[in-house]
């Protein structure tokens, strides 16, 4: 039996302090899988990307690496980290990470009940909740990284546990991540269950990847907010997903669906 190269870790860690106490009216956000931070520039494209967000969504995240500073003693966002696994000759874990001005009111993660063939590792999901300015109604933000070489059943599944933490929430939701939809049936899955919770799908202007089997793999789906721009930016080139800017305002609670 070969040894695996990863153990599992399955655990929350928190980061660094929060600097607002109200999320909103105008949300500003980014989603990126970071590709482990292996790529070069991606310190860089990082620094210059978070600046001015509130809401910070990575996917392939790390933690025990030198990029370690940029989270534990940040003084603007709040870092939680879902953690899968650990690298047993590296110590670096690996996981999806939400960065946010505002500090959770609760937090919620899962790993995917199936693992990876190979590696044996297990996709994560965490689910945060956020005070509103002038809302009685909190925001429901859910990080996901879908499980990606299996089955479809194997997908699916996955899938149904993300929506399983949508369905206790009446107020404002933002559903985003890396998806692993590479083929049109995981997509209209996906979408189909999207849409039985009201959510709506985030236009934006696309450039396919050929590493993608030329399907968009991130996705952005919200409910109770409206979306005032999104942009993709195909010039950054330091992970093998395009980083995704997306600005957003709240609704008042009449307009809500």
């Amino acid at each position: 039996m070969i040894k695996s190269r990863y153990s599992t870790v399955e655990s929350l860690k928190i980061m660094g302090r929060a600097s607002k106490q109200m999320m909103g009216p105008n949300i500003e956000i980014l989603l990126w899988n970071v590709f482990k931070c292996r790529k070069k520039g991606w310190q860089e494209d990082f620094i210059t990307l978070i600046c001015d967000k509130d809401l910070i969504l990575l996917q392939e995240a790390i933690i025990n690496s030198p990029f370690d500073i940029h989270f534990n003693k940040s003084l603007q966002h709040q870092w939680i980290m879902a953690r899968s696994f650990r690298n047993i000759q590296t110590n670096i874990e690996t996981g999806v990470k939400t960065g946010s001005t505002v500090a959770a009111k609760k937090h919620f993660f899962s790993a995917s009940i199936h693992s990876e063939p190979i590696t044996k590792t297990k996709k994560m999901l965490l689910a945060t909740l956020y005070p509103l300015h002038n809302l009685e109604q909190s925001l429901l933000v859910v990080n996901s990284h879908i499980i990606n070489f299996v089955s479809f059943e194997k997908f699916r599944a996955h899938l149904d546990q993300v929506f399983k933490t949508l369905e206790h929430h009446d107020g404002p939701i933002l559903l985003a991540g890396d998806f692993n939809t590479w083929n049109g049936k995981r997509f209209k899955y996906f979408h189909k269950r999207a849409l039985s919770f009201s959510l709506d799908e985030v236009q934006m202007m696309r450039q396919p990847r050929l590493n993608h089997l030329l399907q968009h793999l991130d996705h952005i789906y919200c409910r109770g907010l409206e979306v005032v721009n999104a942009h993709v930016h195909t010039h950054i080139h330091s992970s093998d997903h395009y980083p995704i800017s997306l600005s957003l305002r709240t609704l008042n609670p009449t307009r809500i669906k």
